[in-house]
């Protein structure tokens, strides 16, 4: 039997450790990640496509990089037909997340666990197209109804 195709997806840092700590669920599918080169992320034991780091923070220059990363993306999601996106975000996985919104693959969102009182920009716009939005603390509940409390991943 053919494993399903799992596009696993986070920025660079506290987003794709916590993308990490789903190690043993990547390794049930046939799975690619997708996130930012960083010296962490070369170290990875999984099959990994890289898109450039970007942050708001570049100002004007952001715009340029977030509209490259998201031409990658389409090239990544056309060439590998995920079947499911996981993302725990930010910048760079919004562009997959979309696509997989647009193209209707089911999309399994985790906000991360540095929110525990108050709604991430990247929570709030995929609240609005995951299937399946999971919070890490249950305060959170109040600002997601819908979301599903699956406790601190770490």
């Amino acid at each position: 039997m053919r494993k399903k195709r799992v596009l696993f997806c986070a920025s660079a840092g506290g987003h794709y450790t916590e993308l990490m700590q789903l190690a043993d669920l990547i390794d049930q599918f046939d799975s690619v990640v997708m996130t930012e080169r960083t010296e962490v992320s070369k170290k990875s034991s999984f099959k990994t496509v890289y898109v450039p780091y970007s942050s708001r923070a570049e100002g004007w220059v952001y715009f340029f990089k977030f509209a490259y990363v998201s031409l990658l993306s389409m090239f990544y999601f056309i060439f590998f037909r995920p079947k499911v996106v996981v993302s725990t975000g930010v910048h760079s996985t919004l562009p997959i997340c979309v696509l997989a919104w647009i193209f209707k693959r089911h999309i399994i969102y985790i906000e991360t666990v540095a929110a525990v009182k108050t709604p991430t920009m990247t929570g709030k716009l995929m609240y609005k197209i995951a299937n399946d939005f999971y919070v890490q603390w249950e305060e959170l509940l109040n600002i997601y109804p819908n979301a599903i409390y699956g406790g601190v991943i770490f």
